[in-house]
């Protein structure tokens, strides 16, 4: 695997480069890859090919037509384009211990809804520690056979019960936590959902805007990390201005053979390396702590009227 960091800068140093616009550095086995404009891109995607690079990192000046037009002269070489979410998805347990964290509430005392569509491709042992840790799990799906497996295991061996449904009217009408592993806009807004739950989407970006919805969609996060990560991290350019930390860090897991890794591993990793979550991003912008505690005020309310 060889990673290619891509931000835009003047070019300034050596007449070859300054004609060509690009500049590369080498960082570990990886490139840095600094382009004048954007009328060097085909420039660029060659240098790609020649670099055998099949992961990209853009910096946050380049937006998504920028890659989508580097994506489509290399259409017939399969790049990776990182974007953050495979490391959400490794840190979702984190995820929801910060919202609980900031509600002054407890797992033991919540229930979580997780909600994922059939999926050859997905580990269901990301499972574990939602039902290991919380009141009750309850597991949204269109796979029934393969969680109806799951469940009876569960029972027999620890005596842990949990809810498999996929009602589309009933199953998340009263969910206050919701993990979407998969779902797009379209096939979530299917479900009938809690106005005031909080919703956690981990591969889609997704905005559940029902008028009715008062709730929170989470899509993003910030972390922080130990000052090692953020040394070598500022090699490849700065971090205020030029690249999002999330994906600095998740091109280095991959680069450690990451997917190679069973999931416990991958969370030792992370939780020795010591990455914290700083920030929950929502469709407008960061998510602040009076927000997720008025969130669960609401809930408690409607609860207390239920009652």
């Amino acid at each position: 695997m060889v990673i290619g960091y891509i931000k835009q800068e003047k070019i300034e140093s050596g007449f070859f480069q300054k004609i060509l616009g690009i500049e590369i550095k080498k960082f570990d086995n990886n490139c840095i890859i600094a382009i004048s404009n954007k009328n060097k891109i085909k420039i660029l995607a060659k240098y790609i090919e020649k670099l055998n690079i099949d992961t990209l990192v853009f910096s946050k000046e380049l937006d998504n037509s920028f890659k989508d037009e580097i994506c489509l002269l290399l259409s017939k070489k399969k790049i990776n384009v990182l974007n953050g979410k495979k490391l959400m998805q490794y840190m979702d347990f984190e995820i929801v211990k910060y919202i609980l964290n900031k509600q002054n509430t407890t797992m033991k005392q919540e229930d979580i809804y997780i909600v994922f569509k059939k999926s050859t491709g997905l580990d269901l042992n990301f499972l574990k520690r939602f039902i290991q840790s919380f009141k009750t799990t309850n597991i949204v799906t269109n796979d029934i056979e393969r969680l109806k497996n799951v469940q009876d295991n569960l029972l027999e061996n620890d005596g842990i019960l949990i809810a498999v449904s996929n009602n589309k009217k009933k199953a998340l009408k009263r969910a206050k936590y919701i993990i979407n592993v998969n779902l797009n806009k379209e096939e979530l807004e299917k479900y009938v959902i809690n106005r005031n739950s909080i919703i956690i989407n981990l591969q889609e970006n997704v905005k559940y805007d029902n008028p009715s919805f008062d709730g929170i969609n989470i899509n993003y996060f910030n972390i922080s990390c130990p000052d090692e990560y953020v040394e070598k991290f500022e090699q490849i350019g700065n971090l205020e201005t030029d690249f999002d930390l999330v994906k600095l860090y998740e091109s280095i897991l991959l680069c450690s053979g990451m997917q190679k890794l069973k999931l416990e591993e991958v969370y030792e990793r992370i939780s020795k390396d010591d990455i914290k979550i700083t920030e929950l991003i929502g469709n407008n912008g960061v998510i602040s702590d009076e927000e997720l505690q008025k969130n669960h005020e609401l809930n408690l309310d409607k609860m207390r009227k239920l009652v």
